[in-house]
């Protein structure tokens, strides 16, 4: 489980997080949800809650540089995983996904908590095998180039 911690004090909480527009997973996620995808998380869901996810998670942070403006600039990766019943369904979806995604309008609800996404670039979809429940997955990647404030 993720733990936000949020300033030295813990004056903030998950609202202010959310308020903010979350992490870059929750950027993608959003960006996905506003290009019509309705199935988009950012954890696996239960089954019961949705048969095929689109399952958006956060990777590692690369710093380019530290700017004079209190902000750093650097690369944050993005893995995005389609799970569908059909595997023909997984390969369509990712397609579109990572289509819309590259396509889309970065310079309009793009920052998060203290980040501004800058660009995208994205790798093909590829397969990922099955999951537990024998669903086909098939996921790509996704390179954000982040402006962050650093300080905090």
């Amino acid at each position: 489980m993720t733990r936000y911690v949020f300033g030295a004090a813990g004056s903030r909480d998950r609202s202010a997080w959310d308020a903010a527009g979350g992490g870059a997973a929750d950027i993608v996620a959003a960006v996905l949800r506003s290009q019509g995808f309705k199935n988009v998380f950012t954890s696996p869901p239960s089954v019961r809650r949705c048969a095929d996810p689109i399952v958006v998670t956060c990777g590692g942070w690369e710093r380019f540089s530290r700017q004079v403006e209190e902000v750093e600039r650097g690369m944050r990766h993005v893995d995005v995983l389609v799970c569908c019943e059909d595997p023909r369904d997984a390969e369509a979806t990712a397609c579109s996904a990572e289509r819309d995604l590259r396509r889309a309008d970065w310079t309009g609800a793009t920052s998060g908590w203290h980040m501004r996404v800058v660009s995208v670039d994205t790798d093909a979809p590829v397969p990922r095998g099955r999951d537990g429940s024998g669903r086909w997955l098939r996921g790509f990647s996704a390179s954000l180039t982040i402006a962050r404030d650093f300080d905090e």
